[in-house]
């Protein structure tokens, strides 16, 4: 899998910019605000239908712009696909329409039939903290990959997520006495199936980790909030008392520990988030990242496309060159701040090109 071409307009603070990927390894360098993050956010667009960054998708349109288009040129196996995204702010020349178009060789999709067309693996300075940061970041690790191969996982994602909104306001009224009681039982039948699905498919994602070659001994513990009806009972009375659900997929969290030889019991696996070093944490988050390209390559034959956003600077040497390791058969796109560091890929791999970034890009 190969990303030809990137087409921006009306993109972040780019009015209009074309990039050409003729490469395998793309350095893109820059100084601060030269919109190399911008690039980066909208190749995973192109992605997975979502951004990195924006909470808001007018934060990725341009000033005083109706709509932004996202546009990329896709090598799959003999075919070249044209995949685009239109954003928009809900109104265009006074006429209401969605706020993100998704489109195939020019034809409209829906996000599920769109989502998956292009692999990518980001790595950006915020991964640094997946290990012993926030749960809500290692369920978005889980959740993203899974994402983009299985639209059933997608599905499930999504329908779990408004579900579970509405099941929560549900909890609250009837702890109020606003509503009945059984009202709530549709939407709890509806989290309960779809969260199943979701903690099932998370399992069989880590659960190939297994099988990934990698220099430390790490290992990952899928921390499961379990759904069954028997716990969904269980936990009835202090939901309504919460006024929110108690348990599911949006409690789970992933644990990464590394073997350790001790002399009094031998071989002990530990919580490396409590127990590990800086180095130690940093080292486990490469391991995710390994694991997670080598899924996505395992499960569709297709390499995906590595983007590696500013991430250098935040690695020491030993670091650095796992992580360039991994450029090995990829097509990768590194950003950087430094012209220097930007140099020192360059010469050291073979088909590489510097693309180069001005504050005014």
């Amino acid at each position: 899998m190969q990303l030809n071409q990137l087409a921006l307009a009306h993109f972040r603070s780019y009015d209009s910019k074309l990039i050409k990927f003729d490469y395998p390894t793309s350095i893109i360098a820059g100084p601060n605000a030269a919109g190399k993050t911008s690039i980066i956010e909208a190749i995973h667009l192109l992605a997975s239908g979502d951004s990195l960054r924006a909470t808001k998708i007018e934060q990725m349109i341009g000033f005083e712009q109706e709509l932004a288009r996202v546009k990329g040129k896709v090598q799959a196996s003999d075919d070249e696909v044209t995949l685009e995204v239109i954003l928009t702010r809900g109104e265009v020349q006074g006429k209401k329409v969605q706020k993100r178009i998704f489109s195939i060789n020019d034809t409209r999709r829906a996000k599920r039939k769109f989502v998956g067309q292009l692999l990518t693996v980001v790595f950006r300075p915020e991964d640094m903290r997946l290990v012993e940061g926030s749960k809500r970041r290692r369920r978005d690790f889980m959740d993203i990959p899974l994402s983009l191969i299985d639209s059933e996982y997608l599905r499930a994602v999504n329908t779990y997520g408004k579900a579970l909104t509405k099941r929560n306001r549900l909890l609250t009224q009837i702890r109020e006495g606003l509503m009945p009681r059984e009202t709530l039982t549709f939407w709890t039948l509806t989290v309960l199936k779809h969260g199943q699905i979701i903690q099932k498919k998370r399992q069989q994602f880590l659960d190939f980790f297994k099988s990934v070659d990698f220099p430390v001994p790490f290992s990952v513990e899928y921390d499961s909030s379990l759904m069954t009806e028997e716990r969904m009972e269980k936990y009835a009375e202090r939901e309504i008392a919460a006024g929110h659900t108690l348990i599911g997929p949006h409690k789970d969290d992933l644990i990464v520990k590394l073997a350790v030889e001790t002399e009094a019991s031998g071989e002990e696996r530990r919580d490396i988030a409590l127990y590990g070093s800086r180095g130690q944490q940093r080292m486990g988050v490469l391991w995710l990242k390994t694991c997670e390209l080598s899924f996505l390559e395992h499960e569709t034959q297709e390499k995906p496309l590595l983007l590696l956003d500013d991430v250098l600077s935040e690695l020491d040497d030993s670091h650095q060159q796992l992580v360039l390791n991994l450029l090995d058969g990829n097509q990768t796109i590194i950003t950087t701040a430094s012209f220097e560091t930007a140099q020192e890929i360059h010469q050291e791999r073979a088909g590489s090109v510097i693309i180069k970034l001005d504050a005014n890009s």
